[in-house]
C-alpha cells in the first residue's frame, strides 16, 4: 500500500526534491521548521510540504519518516525522533535514514530508535537530488527494507541491498569516495589551470581523453559553494569507516581538506527552491578569486 503521509527531516536541497516528487503523486508531505531559518521555511512551502508545530505531531501523523540531513546531524535527529515517539506512545513508525553516514553511525542510530520500537531502515541516495524520479536511486537495507519499495508508487526508484543494517550506509560511503574524490581533484586541477591561463584548453583535453567526464562532474562542483561542508563530513565518515575496519584511507582525508577549504570561503547561499546556481567555469572563477588553495605568505 502506498504511503499517504511522509515526514521529511529536513527540507534542504535533497528534502526539497523528495517533497516535490511526493506531492506530485498525491502524498501529503510533513516537516517541522520550528527554529529553522526563513529560507528553510520558504523552501518547505515551495516543496509543497506542510509544516507541523512539533516533532511529536510529525511522528504521530506520518506513515514514514525520512531523514535527509548532514552526516553530523543524523544521530541527533534520530534521537529526537525516538524521544518524540516515546512521548506520544507510538511504536510502529517506519524510519528511513537516507544520509551519507558510516556503517557504525547507522548502528548507533538503530540503538537510538530501539527503545522507541521504531522500524529502522538503513538507506542511501545515489544520484542528483534534482533527478529524483529520473535516475536517482534510493538503496536500502535491513529487515524492514522491502517496505520502502512502496515509494516506487510515488515515482522513486528503490533497490534493496540486503537484510542487514549498515549495508546501505557502507555502500553509500564507498560510492561517495568516488564522487567527492573526483570533485576535489577537479577543483584542485582546474584552479591550477586557471592560474596558468589554460582552463579552457585543459577542459577540452579532459573531455577528449575522458569523454563526458567533465560534464558529469560539472554540476556537482557548481554545488560546492553551498554543499562543500556536508561533503567534507562524508569524507570523514569514509575515513572513520576504513579506520574502524583496519584500513588506512589516503584519498578521503585529502579530499576532505579540499572540501573544507571550499567551505571556509563561505561563498554560497542556500536557495529557497533547493536549486543550484552557477556553472563549472563560474564556480572555478569564484574559487580562484576567493584565493582557494593559494599559499599564505609568512612574514618573519
Amino acid at each position: 500500500m502506498a504511503f499517504q503521509r511522509i515526514g521529511i527531516l529536513s527540507i534542504g536541497e535533497m528534502g526539497y526534491h523528495w517533497g516535490r516528487l511526493l506531492a506530485s503523486h498525491g502524498v501529503e508531505v510533513l516537516t517541522c521548521t520550528k527554529g529553522r531559518s526563513e529560507v528553510t521555511s520558504k523552501r518547505a512551502e515551495n516543496a509543497g510540504a506542510r509544516s507541523v508545530p512539533s516533532l511529536a505531531r510529525l511522528v504521530s501523523e506520518s506513515d514514514l519518516v525520512v531523514s535527509v540531513v548532514v552526516p553530523s546531524a543524523a544521530k541527533r535527529v534520530a534521537a529526537k525522533v525516538a524521544k518524540a515517539l516515546i512521548k506520544v506512545g507510538r511504536k510502529d513508525l517506519l524510519y528511513l535514514d537516507a544520509n551519507a553516514i558510516s556503517p557504525m553511525t547507522a548502528k548507533e542510530i538503530e540503538q537510538h530508535l530501539f527503545p522507541a520500537s521504531a522500524n529502522f531502515v538503513d538507506g542511501c541516495i545515489i544520484g542528483s537530488a534534482a533527478k529524483m524520479g529520473q535516475g536517482t536511486v534510493v538503496y536500502v537495507s535491513g529487515p524492514q527494507a522491502a517496505r520502502i519499495q512502496d515509494l516506487e508508487q510515488s515515482g522513486f526508484s528503490v533497490r534493496i541491498l540486503g537484510p542487514e543494517i549498515a549495508q546501505a550506509s557502507a555502500f553509500k560511503i564507498v560510492y561517495a569516495g568516488l564522487t567527492k574524490g573526483l570533485q576535489g581533484l577537479f577543483v584542485e586541477l582546474l584552479v591550477g589551470a586557471r592560474k596558468f591561463g589554460l582552463l579552457d584548453e585543459i577542459l577540452k583535453q579532459y573531455d577528449e581523453s575522458f569523454p563526458g567526464l567533465p560534464g558529469k562532474v560539472a554540476s556537482s562542483i557548481a554545488a560546492l559553494p553551498v554543499h562543500a561542508g556536508r561533503r567534507a563530513e562524508e569524507m570523514d565518515e569514509l575515513n572513520q569507516t576504513f579506520r574502524h575496519h583496519g584500513l588506512r584511507a589516503v584519498m578521503a582525508p585529502a579530499t576532505r581538506k579540499v572540501l573544507e577549504a571550499i567551505a571556509s570561503l563561505n561563498a554560497g547561499e542556500a536557495s529557497e527552491t533547493g536549486e543550484r546556481k552557477g556553472n563549472l567555469l563560474e564556480t572555478v572563477e569564484l574559487f580562484f578569486q576567493r584565493g582557494l588553495l593559494q599559499e599564505k605568505s609568512v612574514e618573519g
